[in-house]
Formats: C-alpha cells, sequence, structure tokens
C-alpha cells in the first residue's frame, strides 16, 4: 500500500545522497511494476469475466500512477507538481482503494456484515484524508496531522485485513488438502495473499515511520524510503506468482505437495 508525501515536503534532486536516489528509484520499480501487473489482470479478468481480478486490476493502476507521477518531481528535468496535479493524484489512489476493500469482502466475507461496516468505515477514512487534502492543497504527512493517521487507517487497515483472512484460509485449505479435498494450487494462492498482506502492512507502517520522522523535522528516513519500495515490489512479485505463475513455480509446488494427501489404503 503506497506511502503518501507532501509536495512541500520534497527535497531538491542535488541535495538527495546515492543512497536516498536508489530508494527513490525503488519507489518508481515499484510503480511500473504495479502498472504491468494491472494490465495482466485486466486482460485476465476480461478473459474469465471475473469481478476480483478487475478490482485488484483497478487498484494495481491507481498506486502503480501515484508512484509514477508523486515521484517524478524528485528527478532531474521534472517540475514539482502544480497543485492540481497533487490534489487529482491523490484521489486516484484514494479512489484506488475501494475496489481493493472490495475485492477482499468479496473473496473471503462476501455475506459479513461486520466486513461491509469495515469497508464504510475505511471508506469514509479515506474521503476524509482526501478532502483534507484538497482543502490544503495536498496532503500534509506528519504525526501532528490528524487527518494524515484517518487516511493511512483507511489504507492500512486493508493490508492487515487481507493478510490475516488470506491465513486463516490457508490453514483451513493446508487441512483440506491433506486429505486430498482441496488443491495445492489454491493452498499456495492463499499463502501468497498472505504475504502479500504482510508486505502491503510493512509498507504502511514504513510510510507511517516516515510522517513521524518528517513530523520530528528530520532529514527523511532513506531505510523507510528503501522498505517502502521494497516491499511494495515484493506485494506485486508475489501476487504475480498466485495470478500468473509460472511453469516451473506451479511443478514445484506439485513436486512439493506430492507427499501430501489421503494415505494410501491398506
Amino acid at each position: 500500500m503506497v506511502r503518501k508525501r507532501s509536495q512541500s515536503l520534497w527535497l531538491d534532486m542535488k541535495r538527495i545522497p546515492a543512497m536516498e536516489e536508489n530508494a527513490y528509484l525503488t519507489a518508481l520499480i515499484a510503480g511500473s511494476f504495479y502498472m504491468v501487473a494491472s494490465a495482466r489482470l485486466l486482460r485476465l479478468s476480461m478473459r474469465t469475466r471475473e469481478l476480483p481480478e478487475l478490482m485488484l486490476s483497478v487498484y494495481f493502476a491507481a498506486t502503480g500512477l501515484y508512484y509514477l507521477i508523486a515521484y517524478s518531481p524528485n528527478y532531474p528535468g521534472f517540475e514539482p507538481l502544480s497543485p492540481f496535479a497533487n490534489i487529482a493524484i491523490n484521489w486516484i489512489f484514494v479512489l484506488g482503494v475501494f475496489p481493493f476493500l472490495l475485492f477482499i469482502r468479496r473473496v473471503f466475507r462476501p455475506e459479513s456484515a461486520w466486513a461491509l461496516a469495515l469497508v464504510w468505515i475505511c471508506g469514509l477514512c479515506l474521503v476524509a484524508g482526501g478532502i483534507d487534502a484538497t482543502r490544503k492543497g495536498g496532503l500534509e504527512e506528519v504525526i501532528e496531522n490528524p487527518w494524515f493517521i484517518v487516511e493511512w487507517f483507511g489504507y492500512a487497515a486493508p493490508a492487515v485485513w487481507i493478510g490475516c483472512e488470506a491465513a486463516l484460509s490457508y490453514r483451513g485449505a493446508s487441512k483440506r488438502a491433506e486429505i486430498g479435498l482441496c488443491e495445492p494450487g489454491v493452498v499456495n494462492r492463499y499463502l501468497i495473499l498472505a504475504w502479500f498482506g504482510c508486505f502491503q502492512t510493512l509498507a504502511c507502517l514504513a510510510g507511517l515511520y516516515w510522517a513521524y520522522d518528517n513530523g520530528d523535522n528530520r532529514a527523511i528516513s532513506v531505510f523507510a524510503d528503501a522498505l517502502l519500495g521494497g516491499c511494495e515490489i515484493a506485494s506485486v512479485g508475489t501476487l504475480w506468482l498466485a495470478f500468473f505463475p509460472p511453469a516451473i513455480y506451479r511443478k514445484w509446488i506439485l513436486e512439493r505437495s506430492a507427499g501430501i494427501g489421503p494415505a494410501p489404503e491398506g
């Protein structure tokens, strides 16, 4: 889940050390990964006509666009974003989280009232943060800004939610696989989604640390930037294995699970 940064807090590229430049480059790579994954998921949804793939595709596209556009002023030859562009890209990300929330509910808790309530709570938090950012001309990413924390909860909670749901589903699917009632590929997909949730949660925590670092008037944390970008790349990589596993990976899963199944009779 992407971490937001205020336009007013960006640094001039000439004052960014090599390590920090690499951290920003990692974020741009993550954005590119998201866009490619979004395109692949969109093609998959058009073929299967299933909503979950389309929901993830929209979320990935919004996140990828945010990375590619919001980080662009840090590099030579790029001008700072205008207030309108800064607000617009913030809303693209905010609205992009909604299909991610709906994806989690549809896949794991389609009939649950509390899951629907959580979707509404997170959605309201995202909109509230977006309105505050619009009013100020950009989201002020510091701990002292309560609306930043409200919006942060709106996109951090889904990351924790999908990780927990996938872990619970993986546990149940593993038990069913032991008696031959669940395919190894399905079990592995739940495991991958659980890892995806873990990486997304770590990315959100990195963003929270970055906001704390700025709120305390210290230099931007290179570690937080690198952790953020690395977790986002890992997130896309794990989901790539879930939806587009290469043949060698599918073969490895089958070989690994060859010993799992109902005990032979006699």
